[in-house]
């Protein structure tokens, strides 16, 4: 719900949006930082399986009742881990990789370490799908996105105490990781990018 807040309802929105747009029928999908269930579980009435992971047990204990009252415990996996745990996973073993509104809770090293894994998870022609906060590119942008979000900012905070910070430099590091940017969408004022990246022949 903070996520929800801070976005103005875009991340529910993107996540649909991904699920009708980028994921296909036997496709095996990875969410980085499924929280408590909502893309995996839209995805797994698609896709053939989906595997997602987050940090927090409690989001994962929510995920995992979703899961269980929706009867997709078969199609869906939910790992607690960073992603840091991303090497884990076997070479070109999914077809999609999915990211909302993660990268912006991740150090650059993290980001660095989570674009690299993707590529490599990825099979030959697979995307990775990435749609999260940016820094407008005007000044008048800028300041009227501030003026917008540093109330919901601090509102949210003080219900969750998380936050996130805008991504610097996005489609540059994907671009440096080894991915084809194939689609690009500004929404928000242009402080939220939709990104779907299609990896390139090794």
């Amino acid at each position: 719900r903070g996520i929800d807040l801070i976005s103005l309802g875009q991340a529910g929105r993107i996540k649909k949006r991904i699920v009708d747009n980028e994921v296909i029928g036997n496709d095996r999908v990875l969410e980085i930082g499924c929280g408590t269930g909502t893309f995996a579980i839209m995805a797994a009435k698609k896709a053939t399986h989906v595997t997602g992971f987050d940090v927090s047990s409690a989001m994962l204990d929510v995920a995992r009742k979703k899961v269980e009252k929706e009867a997709l415990s078969d199609k869906i996996e939910l790992v607690e881990m960073g992603v840091s745990g991303m090497d884990s996973f076997e070479d070109s073993s999914f077809d999609l990789v999915v990211s909302t509104l993660v990268f912006s809770e991740l150090s650059p090293d993290e980001r660095k370490y989570a674009l690299k894994h993707s590529r490599r998870l990825l099979k030959p022609g697979g995307k990775l799908v990435l749609a999260d906060e940016v820094k407008p590119d005007s000044f008048w942008r800028r300041f009227i996105h501030a003026v917008i979000r540093i109330p919901l900012t601090v509102f949210t905070y003080v219900l969750t105490q998380t936050t996130t910070r805008a991504v610097d430099g996005l489609k540059e590091s994907v671009r440096e990781a080894g991915f084809e940017i194939i689609k690009e969408e500004r929404l928000l004022l242009g402080s939220f990018l939709y990104l779907v990246n299609k990896k390139e022949d090794a």
